[in-house]
């Protein structure tokens, strides 16, 4: 893999990561307390939040399988990435329990 390819996924996986953490905060932030009315969203927009958010852990989870090849030439990053990643799919998979309402 060549350097520019590699230096391109690395910034993917942190944009993926970072974006999965603010949208699970802000799921967090959101969710309605104990009593509170909540208006059902529309069947669409539910289905376009799931997949959306799908893609998102699916592609994290591919990010992740691809590490050692994206760390190759720079072996220090491995272990800083290898957690940002992994936080990122601990993010993204709440965001999808919220989604499909097992959270």
């Amino acid at each position: 893999m060549n350097e520019a390819q590699a230096r391109q996924e690395r910034v993917a996986a942190v944009v993926m990561s970072v974006g999965s953490v603010l949208i699970a905060g802000m799921e967090w932030l959101g969710r309605p307390g104990p009593g509170d009315f909540v208006e059902a969203d529309p069947d669409w927009y539910v289905t376009f939040n799931l997949v959306l958010h799908s893609a998102v852990l699916i592609l994290l989870l591919f990010s992740l399988v691809r590490l050692p090849k994206t760390t190759a030439d720079r072996p220090g990053l491995r272990t800083p990435f290898t957690l940002m990643i992994l936080v990122g799919i601990a993010a993204a998979a709440y965001v999808v329990g919220v989604d499909l309402d097992m959270v």
